[in-house]
């Protein structure tokens, strides 16, 4: 993780359901690729009923995900109305 202490501990940063992170390994080289396949077919073998095969998205191919933490959106409406209006 970059900043453990953002993605873990902040109420304003904190996601309830956060996504799988395979830090160090470079998705965008073949090596790296083959590296993340071998690591995420574990994991769906250590838990076939949470990560199935099919869902394997490479890190830099995910799209940005919006947290749907209470705070985050309340915080996240109140920038909205006063770009809007602003």
């Amino acid at each position: 993780m970059h900043d453990a202490d953002k993605a873990l501990y902040s109420f304003t940063w904190a996601n309830q359901d956060e996504p799988i992170k395979f830090d160090g390994i470079d998705t965008t080289t073949p090596e790296g690729r083959a590296q993340y396949t071998a690591d995420y077919d574990q994991m769906c073998a250590l838990t076939p009923e949470l990560i199935k095969k099919e869902n394997l998205v490479f890190p830099h191919e995910m799209k940005a995900a919006v947290s749907n933490e209470p705070h985050f959106q309340r915080i996240w409406a109140h920038y909205r109305q006063h770009a809007v209006e602003g």
